[in-house]
């Protein structure tokens, strides 16, 4: 061992007179020095990449074309890359030199980064080193591959009711048509096929090209029949069409709010068999926490009191955190409302011209909740959760555009009177975009009220209650009186609804408890002295 050692560290120094330091490029060939080849691609003959991140392999074929052996290790620098060579052991004959003709095949990895991306091709240029000796610098160069230019449309359908109740009733379905693609569509007839309309009706006019991101709209009206009264459910599918394109399906579902009995009532129900009108008030049910969900409007859901729903539930630690599949005692149901029974909520995605109003009045909810529950903007493609039939049986008030609320919420303040005061003040600025949130705890009979004093019309206020039910709507009344009947924190909003600089604001509450009723005596007659023996 020790002879070969001396043999390749005098290779070595012979070399190394003749030829420069490692990588180098050699100088004037003598007799005898051997030829280092090199080889450098990608594996597979990729030479293409696609995505940032992306990994590409490398493989580095080393040879020995010359007319000596070549002591190892091989050696490849590829900066940045990192070459791992096997030893040369692994090769040909097993001995410790590269032998003529014998090749060696190294290997790195290089993971795309966003500068390859964006300058649009990676070169590697490489040089092998066996015994001293330097190959000829090898490399290659990937480029950027061209996106495939698509055309796709996507469809999404909503219903002007998520609920019917009779034979005639009119459900408007409108469909939004959007080109998600890179090229245009069209100009073309789009269609909707929708299997509650049947023939494929015509959406938008006959010579129609969505750009890229554009996006086309149509309302088509249908009439609930006898067939869709003596069903649960009103499902229908629909498909857009256009251009040589067709979309994915969209599908409604509307809950029949007179749905025939699937089973016998009992005390103990389940609501995700029985439909809402066979839930006989006051009995109790299991209801299966769907995605999404939140205890207090579970309660509403079934006009539940929640106090009575989470003392229902007290493997439940924390009422803000529940799980889908989680089963939820509800007690003493329509004790608090109507009883709606599921689906308890719901999921829209936000169209272009979308209002909290008017999706508030859409789907039965109370806007003050409905904004409570989604502290974002309405920005189109948005999906943002509904509490159905939040409004209760009364339906939605409408209100006036100007007063909606969007933005995140700051954490609600809460309002404490000090010692022998039923009135506090509290002053701030509410920003456009960021509703300001106080929270008071009041009891059962007492006397809320509310003044704000700020620019007319540019602030609103709003008041919901324990359950989550709006008190008082989001709008710009500034003052407002209830008695209380059911205790627990509500919750005061103020909102910005025109313009878009900051508003100085007073709020004033008070909290009163009336005197109880004082107790009249009338004065019966006086009574006769009498004379008591040994009286003084």
């Amino acid at each position: 061992m020790n002879k070969i050692i001396r043999i390749s560290l005098s290779s070595i120094f012979m070399v190394g007179l003749s030829a420069c330091s490692l990588f180098g490029q050699p100088n004037a060939a003598v007799a005898d020095t051997p030829v280092v080849r090199l080889t450098v691609q990608a594996q597979n003959g990729a030479t293409t990449f696609s995505r940032v991140d992306e990994t590409i392999n490398y493989n580095y074929v080393v040879t020995n074309t010359g007319t000596a052996a070549l002591a190892g290790p091989v050696i490849v620098a590829d900066a940045p890359r990192l070459v791992q060579c096997p030893e040369v052991n692994t090769v040909g004959n097993q001995d410790i030199y590269l032998d003529l003709n014998e090749t060696i095949t190294c290997t790195a990895s290089y993971k795309i980064t966003q500068a390859d991306f964006d300058t649009g091709s990676v070169t590697t240029l490489a040089i092998a080193n066996v015994g001293g000796i330097n190959s000829n610098q090898s490399g290659v160069t990937l480029t950027k591959a061209a996106a495939a230019p698509v055309n796709v449309l996507a469809l999404t359908k909503t219903a002007s009711s998520q609920t019917y109740g009779q034979v005639g009733q009119t459900i408007t379905y409108t469909y939004v048509i959007t080109n998600t693609g890179t090229l245009p569509i069209g100009p073309t007839q789009f269609t909707i096929s929708d299997d509650k309309l049947g023939a494929p009706v015509n959406c938008g006019p006959a010579a129609t090209t969505l750009s890229p991101s554009q996006s086309l709209n149509c309302s088509f009206p249908y009439l609930i029949s006898q067939a869709d009264m003596s069903a649960t459910s009103l499902i229908n599918r629909a498909t857009a069409s256009g251009g040589g394109q067709t979309s994915a399906a969209a599908t409604v579902t509307i809950a029949n709010l007179n749905a025939p009995a699937t089973q016998t009532p009992t005390t103990i129900q389940t609501a995700t068999v029985a439909p809402s009108s066979n839930l006989a008030p006051g009995s109790t049910i299991q209801h299966q926490v769907a995605v999404g969900e939140w205890l207090i409007q579970i309660g509403r859901c079934y006009g539940a009191t929640f106090d009575e729903l989470r003392n229902a539930n007290p493997q439940i630690a924390d009422p803000d955190f529940i799980l889908p599949s989680m089963i939820v005692t509800v007690p003493r149901i329509g004790s608090a409302g109507r009883v709606y029974g599921p689906p308890c909520i719901t999921f829209h995605t936000v169209q272009s011209g979308d209002t909290w109003t008017s999706i508030a009045q859409r789907y039965n909810a109370d806007q003050g909740v409905l904004q409570l529950v989604n502290p974002v903007g309405l920005t189109a493609g948005t999906q943002i959760k509904i509490p159905l039939n939040s409004a209760g049986s009364l339906g939605v008030t409408a209100v006036p555009p100007t007063a909606t609320a969007t933005g995140t919420a700051t954490p609600a303040m809460r309002i404490i009177f000090d010692a022998g005061q039923t009135t506090a003040a509290r002053v701030g600025v509410v920003n456009p975009n960021q509703p300001v949130q106080y929270v008071i705890n009041a009891g059962q009979g007492q006397v809320l009220s509310i003044k704000l004093t700020a620019t007319a019309n540019e602030v609103a206020v709003g008041v919901n209650g324990p359950s989550g039910l709006a008190l008082k709507p989001l709008d710009a009344t500034p003052t407002w009186t209830t008695t209380i009947t059911t205790g627990g924190d509500h919750f005061i909003t103020l909102a910005s609804i025109l313009g878009n600089t900051s508003k100085p604001y007073t709020l004033e509450v008070s909290l009163t408890t009336p005197a109880a009723p004082t107790a009249t005596i009338t004065p019966g007659p006086s009574p006769t002295p009498t004379n008591t023996p040994g009286a003084q």
